[in-house]
């Protein structure tokens, strides 16, 4: 059990070092090469997944440093959650045995923001509203920018929904083989700042 926290703890930290190297102008481009490629052909071993945005400003693998096979991406507008998406997530972590899950948000999303300001939105955009929603009614009693403060409110939700979500993740979380957190990326600065939990 402890190898297994402190296994989502590596992970995070080393997350966190990619992404000061990236917002430094310092990254490395690992694990890009034909050599890495064929490697994979066989299988895949992703030290961590991120749940993040589908907005073409936030790719994980560019702000966090890593290269093919480090990690197990799932994007959506919004960075919520789905049947679909939770099974993706806990693909990774029951059969790929992936010890952290980071739900990644960040500055000024197009998805939350639109909720927030009432957009009139159409088609299958009207789905992503009611699981943001919450985190918007949540977050117009605090200080600052409206859409920003949703979207870490978002971000801290769906971290709290994967970690008590059953049967699978739960019971992962409970037995220490599983650490699931919330962030927040900065466009303007490239930097991640890890979020506390819920209140």
């Amino acid at each position: 059990m402890v190898e297994s926290v402190v296994a989502g703890e590596q992970a995070l930290a080393k997350l966190m070092s990619g992404n000061r190297r990236f917002a430094d102008g310092a990254s490395r481009h690992p694990h890009q090469d034909p050599d890495r490629r064929r490697d994979l052909n066989s299988g895949q071993t992703p030290f961590a997944a991120v749940l993040t945005c589908a907005d073409s400003r936030v790719p994980p693998e560019l702000i966090f440093d890593q290269g093919l096979g480090d990690l197990f991406v799932v994007r959506v507008a919004g960075n919520i959650i789905n049947e679909q998406l939770l099974g993706s997530l806990e693909y990774a972590a029951a059969h790929l045995h992936t010890p952290l899950i980071m739900v990644l948000s960040h500055s000024n999303c197009g998805a939350i923001g639109a909720v927030a300001g009432g957009a009139d939105l159409e088609g299958h955009i009207t789905s992503l509203a009611p699981a943001i929603q919450p985190a918007v009614d949540k977050a117009r009693s605090m200080e600052g920018d409206l859409t920003d403060n949703a979207a870490r409110e978002v971000a801290r939700m769906t971290a709290a929904l994967l970690t008590t979500s059953e049967p699978i993740l739960a019971h992962l979380v409970q037995a220490g083989k599983l650490v699931v957190t919330a962030a927040f990326y900065n466009l303007d600065t490239g930097t991640v700042d890890l979020l506390e939990p819920q209140k």
